[in-house]
């Protein structure tokens, strides 16, 4: 079990969020971004973060070019900066101003008809971009229920849940509670909302590819399309190149393999999907996250500081790293 953050520390990040909020919104995304190009050119044992970046992309692409790999990590950090400054905005502000953020939403018909249709609907998502509004978004069309991670944060997680409930979304813990909450919500032919690139603990779930690399993956939309037989949708966004940090928002249908009623098929289709995803807008992808802790069933520690001199080697010669490297 996580350690709970002391509560005058909760209370001081909330005021410093609130504080921040009052900031225009692209003061407040050039801060972020700014701030994550220093961490960027801080070395390497110490910018944990662009470490872990960095990590994830050189094992996702062993083929590229070790400047190509930094360039494309330090972007993402910029990207990852702007994101985590304008939550101050998106969990303190009406949702409506973030909502007017969204300039695009593509593929909304099919899915507004599976509502209308009173069909289960699963939407599975992913860390990209500015991932809060999506959320936001849909859940003014239909009853839907969101899987979460409860911050240890006892003030913040307040804060997030309200801010997320806003626009009439339901959250959950991921977890037994929520999962039981979960199947109601399809059995009551409504929406779940599940964010499918994180690393489930059980050891009931599958390990299958992603980018390469064997990796545990969550089976509970597998579980939950046998049983119910939603509609099954992949839900995202992406930054444009407008003004005012326009966001555009794309809903896709599943492949047809993620219907099979193979657990590996199922999850296998799931993870390429996912590759698509990140593969189209990879600077906007959520990097830091610590996803091959686990590889091929045995725990790794591939973002160890300790492998600082197999990144340096690299970067010398300009080349790839393996995971045989990292150890």
């Amino acid at each position: 079990m996580s350690k709970k953050a002391p509560l005058w520390e909760g209370k001081a990040i909330v005021v410093a969020m609130w504080l921040f909020a009052r900031l225009p919104l692209g003061l407040v995304c050039a801060i972020g971004a700014a701030l994550a190009t220093l961490i960027s050119y801080m070395p390497l044992k110490w910018a944990s973060a662009y470490r872990v970046a960095l990590v994830n992309i050189m094992l996702c692409h062993p083929e590229m070019p070790y400047d190509e790999a930094a360039k494309l990590a330090r972007r993402a950090l910029q990207n990852i900066g702007r994101t985590l400054t304008e939550f101050s905005h998106v969990w303190t502000r009406p949702a409506e101003q973030s909502l007017a953020r969204i300039t695009q939403v593509q593929g909304l018909a099919p899915l507004l008809q599976a509502y209308e249709e009173k069909r289960p609907v699963l939407l599975l998502t992913l860390h990209q971009s500015s991932w809060e509004l999506p959320n936001l978004l849909l859940a003014q069309e239909s009853p839907m229920t969101v899987f979460y991670q409860p911050h240890d944060n006892e003030a913040l997680n307040v804060l997030v849940t309200k801010a997320r409930e806003s626009t009439g979304s339901t959250l959950v813990p991921a977890n037994a509670t929520g999962i039981k909450a979960g199947l109601q919500a399809m059995r009551r032919g409504e929406s779940v909302a599940i964010l499918v690139d994180h690393n489930p603990n059980s050891s009931n779930n599958p390990e299958v590819p992603l980018f390469g690399h064997v990796v545990r993956t969550s089976n509970l939309p597998h579980k939950l399309i046998q049983r119910y037989s939603p509609l099954v949708f992949f839900v995202g966004c992406h930054r444009g190149e407008g003004k005012h940090n326009d966001v555009r928002v794309y809903i896709e249908p599943a492949p047809e393999a993620l219907y099979s009623e193979d657990e590996a098929t199922s999850v296998a289709a799931m993870n390429a999907k996912l590759e698509e995803l990140i593969q189209r807008y990879p600077e906007q992808y959520h990097w830091t996250y610590k996803r091959f802790r686990r590889i091929n069933g045995m725990q790794c520690k591939v973002y160890d500081k300790r492998h600082v001199p197999a990144l340096l080697r690299a970067r010398e010669k300009n080349r790839g790293i393996t995971l045989e490297e990292l150890l």
